[in-house]
């Protein structure tokens, strides 16, 4: 009985493992891309040898307010999926629990006696 449980334990480690490495890339990469927006973003509205006439900044506003409302929506999205992923990792365990509690009755009634 033992060894099937181990084996079982092994299996659903490996996999709870391999979720939250997942998800910290996850996470990692949305720092990063983050990151990279802003620099971008900050680079953009600061080019050398822009005109500063009305014309201009009135664009560069329209830039900034059009690319803060996609980086936010973007973040926001991007923190729904992650929380989505969170949930169902925490779900996966809660069954993961109830699926080696079956397979220890399961062992225990198929070999009774060991």
């Amino acid at each position: 009985m033992n060894k099937q449980l181990e084996y079982f334990d092994v299996l659903a480690n490996t996999q709870k493992q391999a979720f939250n490495n997942l998800l910290d890339a996850q996470k990692s990469m949305r720092a990063q891309w983050q990151d990279a927006i802003s620099k971008s973003n900050a680079a953009f509205t600061s080019i050398p040898g822009l005109p500063e006439n009305a014309q201009t900044k009135e664009a560069l506003n329209q830039f900034n307010n059009w690319f803060s409302t996609v980086a936010t929506s973007s973040q926001t999205a991007t923190e729904e999926a992650l929380k989505a992923q969170e949930n169902w990792i925490s779900a996966y365990d809660k069954q993961l629990a109830v699926s080696r509690d079956v397979l220890k009755n399961f062992i225990a009634v198929a070999n009774p006696g060991k």
